[in-house]
């Protein structure tokens, strides 16, 4: 791909944290900014660094009237690059043929997205690479759980094929023989992975062409229960980068594309799974690092954030960091990061999106109500894609 020619960037997934912080850094570096989501109300849509947004249908839902409405976008505002953030990723790749007419794509074609976005494929791909990943096993009936659980002396958890927020999560410990409540079939399949103790990291990078454009990596120290991170530290981790190079470079990945980690206390690396979208170590970029360069060309040098650069999502470590801050003996801890970590969100010549969260919780919380679902599964549940036929081309438009 050539994104060199570009002025107009056009960002979906504008409800998300990291949109707001790559729409701010690309406008701040000179582009002109749009945002689509099928949110009404969203973190974006106040910010003064978008020119434009629009509410669009839920590609999940209405996937000819998401994607129908993306064409009008790249067309009515001659959008030159389209950049996914979310799980929208794959319902736009899967439409590559046709937007990709109209403007290029930050996105590769779903079957390559998929064989990422699959847990279980994912694993496979890294081995065949000759990379290290922890032992998995793939099942797709009740008796491939019994079976395993019969003759397992480790522990395991267990997550489906296609999960995110580490929703579902369920352990078995042989000593106590817990076996997993969970439902299993062939177009529902889980995975069962060892179960591994040590520090858990998170990595970002951009490619083109099998080449890294941009790296972050940070640990995770506060989790909105047991999945997203809320608080971020940049960190270097020589060995997450080096699995990720011989990865990318593999597979001549281009895009973006994220990891989760685990590292046993011999400092044996394991990858856990992999998310083939934005994730929070955007929040780690500032303006000087010139991030909008990783997407549009080929810098002399890979673009990282500067050391211990840190940022925290500021309810979040009120609803859920303060609460485990408490369980865990770290309200020293939480209290430090708190009052020293800028939010992601506010900042003082952009106030309106902090000032729009009510309306975007309200707006969440009646949608929670009405669907029975958490507040992160609302956030998500009209851009989710499990692995289901989206659909022929034909049929669709």
């Amino acid at each position: 791909m050539n994104f060199e020619v570009c002025t107009n960037i056009l960002f979906t997934g504008g409800r998300a944290p990291v949109t707001l912080d790559l729409a701010r850094l690309f406008a701040s570096a000179g582009y002109r900014v749009f945002v689509a989501d099928s949110m009404q109300h969203q973190l974006c849509s106040l910010s003064r660094y978008v020119s434009e947004n629009f509410f669009v249908p839920s590609p999940r839902h209405d996937y000819p009237g998401y994607i129908q409405a993306l064409e009008k976008i790249i067309q009515e505002q001659k959008i030159d690059l389209l950049i996914p953030t979310c799980e929208e990723i794959f319902y736009i790749s899967h439409a590559l043929p046709r937007l990709s007419q109209l403007c290029q794509v930050c996105a590769e074609s779903l079957d390559r997205l998929d064989r990422l976005h699959n847990k279980w494929e994912f694993i496979q791909l890294a081995q065949n690479q000759n990379l290290q990943v922890p032992q998995t096993w793939f099942l797709k009936t009740s008796e491939d759980l019994d079976n395993l659980i019969q003759t397992s002396s480790i522990k395991l958890i267990f997550k489906p094929v296609y999960s995110r927020f580490a929703s579902h999560i369920h352990t078995f410990n042989p000593d106590i023989q817990n076996r997993p409540d969970i439902t299993i079939t062939p177009t529902q399949p889980w995975v069962a992975q060892e179960y591994i103790i040590g520090q858990h990291y998170s990595s970002y990078s951009i490619a083109h062409r099998g080449q890294i454009t941009a790296h972050a990596v940070y640990p995770s120290i506060f989790t909105a229960g047991k999945g997203a991170c809320i608080y971020f530290e940049s960190i270097d981790h020589p060995s997450i980068f080096t699995w990720v190079n011989k990865f990318i470079t593999a597979i001549n990945f281009t895009g973006q594309i994220a990891f989760d980690w685990i590292e046993n206390q011999n400092g044996e690396l394991y990858p856990l799974e992999c998310n083939p979208r934005t994730i929070s170590a955007i929040h780690l970029f500032t303006p000087a690092d010139n991030l909008p360069q990783a997407f549009i060309s080929l810098p002399q040098q890979i673009i990282k954030p500067q050391p211990q650069r840190k940022a925290m999502i500021l309810m979040a470590m009120l609803i859920y960091g303060l609460p485990s801050a408490i369980v865990t003996n770290r309200v020293k801890t939480w209290l430090k990061i708190f009052l020293k970590t800028p939010d992601v969100i506010f900042r003082f010549h952009d106030p309106l999106p902090f000032l729009s969260i009510w309306i975007i919780l309200i707006q969440a919380l009646i949608t929670s109500f009405k669907t029975k679902q958490t507040l992160q599964q609302v956030s998500t549940q009209d851009i989710e894609w499990d692995g289901e036929e989206i659909g022929s081309d034909k049929s669709d438009f």
